[in-house]
């Protein structure tokens, strides 16, 4: 899209951005705007929120005008992502690999919900099928993130305890684009389910008819919750810069690998190997700390006594450990924080233990609106979609998508 093509009152609006992200010069050029980039705005916009963010600022005089000023920069971003994205070709998105994303962590009140929602939201907002699933089944709240303030009417439970005959009957269309399946944790034992139901429930999301099904797990690393979270095609582990949080992370991947490497040959497998007892029972002598103080083997030292003692086996959890490639998302990341600085502690770790590359997928910034979002129960993506927060759940999402 060329400038002289702009209405003049859009015009102005995108100059006025200009000159409040980049510079007056930057915003009379006409060749400027014609080579502007959403990476220049981004750079921009981060450039000038560590100067102006109101986090930044101790005196409250200083704040109040710290914060208009930010109000603002906020705003300016919000005009160019708008003119950029619409000066873009739309294509067609779809799913890279799979349709199932679980977004996890080994602690609560890091953001999991708050993420699945408003991906569910961007993703719907593509035109793909997207159907959300609270299994964080001892504390759902999925809900509350799409603006449902009350009880859902039918949740999981009524499909785990047989009331109804599929998760379609539970499944409600959201307010803001995406289909949900919710949870409803005030009915006692909602949490509690045993063996069978798990498989019940796995059998049935797997079966669920969507372009991409985002499961909200639980804050912990129970044998449920690790199990959903092998099920995905794509796993999401979020923390935030919080010692607590990223050490939680790191125990989350590691506590994932070993109960995929243990539960090998058991139902709720993907690996469709049979049943082997003899090779279970090696993993699991192998895995797990001893009472003598000894301590569980690394990936790398298992593999290499798998190769010694049972050859036979070393294909078959080869294959386990290359298909363990979970993602990462620093979520609540201050300003003037980079993620890599909170990814590289557990990518160090779990090279070392794990023997994988974990991928930091992207990050989110601390921003008023998604914790106000939080308050009055509006997704921010809904409320801002041109906003910072949007572009960083873009950007996830489309780490996760490829455009045809």
């Amino acid at each position: 899209m060329t400038v002289n093509r702009l209405e003049t009152d859009k015009m102005r609006e995108i100059k006025a951005a200009c000159a409040c992200l980049f510079s007056e010069a930057a915003a009379r050029s006409d060749r400027f705007l014609d080579s502007l980039s959403m990476d220049m705005v981004k750079r921009a916009y981060r450039r000038n929120a560590k100067v102006h963010h109101p986090d930044m600022k101790v005196s409250t005089a200083v704040n109040d005008v710290t914060s208009d000023r930010f109000l603002a920069i906020q705003q300016s971003y919000e005009v160019l992502v708008n003119y950029l994205e619409d000066a873009s070709p739309a294509g067609e998105a779809v799913l890279s690999h799979g349709k199932i994303i679980a977004v996890g962590g080994a602690k609560g009140g890091i953001g999991k919900s708050v993420i699945t929602a408003n991906l569910g939201i961007y993703l719907a907002s593509l035109g793909l099928r997207t159907v959300l699933v609270d299994l964080d089944l001892g504390g759902s709240n999925l809900h509350l993130y799409l603006g449902y303030r009350s009880i859902l009417q039918r949740s999981i439970n009524d499909f785990l305890k047989k009331r109804v005959a599929s998760l379609d009957e539970v499944m409600i269309q959201s307010p803001h684009g995406p289909l949900l399946i919710g949870g409803d944790s005030s009915e006692l034992g909602s949490a509690n389910i045993d063996f069978m139901k798990k498989m019940k429930l796995i059998k049935a999301i797997n079966g669920i008819e969507a372009d991409c099904v985002v499961l909200d797990l639980g804050g912990d690393t129970s044998y449920n919750i690790l199990d959903f979270f092998l099920q995905a095609d794509h796993g999401i582990v979020v923390t935030t810069r919080d010692s607590a949080s990223y050490i939680g992370a790191y125990h989350f991947l590691k506590a994932a690998m070993y109960r995929k490497l243990n539960r090998l040959t058991g139902m709720e497998s993907r690996s469709g190997e049979e049943k082997n007892s003899e090779l279970e029972k090696y993993i699991r002598e192998s895995t797990l700390s001893g009472n003598d103080g000894q301590s569980a083997m690394t990936i790398n030292e298992l593999v290499a006594s798998i190769r010694e003692e049972h050859p036979q086996y070393l294909s078959t959890v080869m294959k386990a450990v290359w298909g363990f490639n979970p993602y990462l998302v620093v979520n609540r990341l201050p300003v003037g924080v980079g993620p890599e600085e909170v990814a590289g502690k557990i990518q160090s770790v779990a090279k070392r233990w794990l023997a994988r590359e974990v991928r930091l997928l992207g990050s989110i910034g601390r921003h008023p609106d998604v914790e106000r979002s939080a308050i009055d129960l509006v997704p921010a993506i809904t409320r801002h979609p041109r906003s910072a927060f949007a572009t960083e759940i873009a950007s996830i999402a489309s780490k996760l998508l490829k455009i045809a």
